[in-house]
């Protein structure tokens, strides 16, 4: 294994947890030099090192509590049987282990809006929600980890969470002024005076 799959593990792992809505983490790693780099015992003198470490924290900040620890490898059974399932032919674990090929490093995952929509407060929420993305300052991370809390993503739709009442369906700034246009023109059928309330 590199070193790149060394943190692609934990950051899938931490966006697993954090789509379970699990509050407080313990993280195990058996890399001493990956464990004390996230933790802020050593520093990663190269680049593309420095950008995974930065995204394992700031990943982990959605969580109340997370700790990561060293433990050494022969005491992670689990990481024995994940690493012979890695080496082994797909077709010979298919259906009994769930896994995800990653087409592109985590680093190097950008935030787009999309294309002809143009930018939304949407976004970056159903960004997060469906590929674990964040914001590379930690604070703008942690609160956008907090804000997705709020929100379900159904179908690639965004609602936000709601006790009372239906979920309600988020909507962009083009699609709200339609929605209000059609409202105002009658589509929903209808619809008494907009004046003052008056009484007798």
């Amino acid at each position: 294994m590199n070193n790149e799959t060394e943190y692609e593990a934990p950051i899938a792992g931490l966006g697993l947890a954090g789509t379970l809505k699990v509050k407080n983490l313990k993280v195990c790693g058996d890399l001493k030099l990956v464990v004390s780099r996230v933790k802020g015992e050593f520093e990663a003198r190269d680049e593309t090192m420095e950008k995974y470490v930065h995204l394992v924290r700031a990943v982990m900040t959605q969580f109340d509590e997370c700790h990561i620890d060293y433990i050494p490898r022969e005491e992670n059974v689990k990481v024995d049987a994940l690493s012979k399932f890695v080496s082994s032919e797909v077709e010979e674990s298919s259906g009994s282990v769930y896994f995800r090929v990653l087409k592109i490093r985590s680093i190097d995952i950008k935030f787009v809006a999309p294309i002809g929509l143009g930018g939304s407060w949407i976004d970056p929420i159903k960004a997060h929600m469906q590929t674990g993305w964040l914001p590379n300052d930690v604070m703008e991370a942690r609160k956008l980890a907090v804000q997705a809390l709020r929100y379900y993503l159904i179908e690639g739709i965004l609602y936000k969470r709601s006790y009372v009442v239906p979920y309600l369906k988020c909507l962009r700034p083009d699609e709200a002024r339609l929605a209000l246009k059609e409202v105002h023109e009658g589509i929903c059928g209808q619809h008494l005076g907009t004046g003052p309330l008056r009484t007798k």
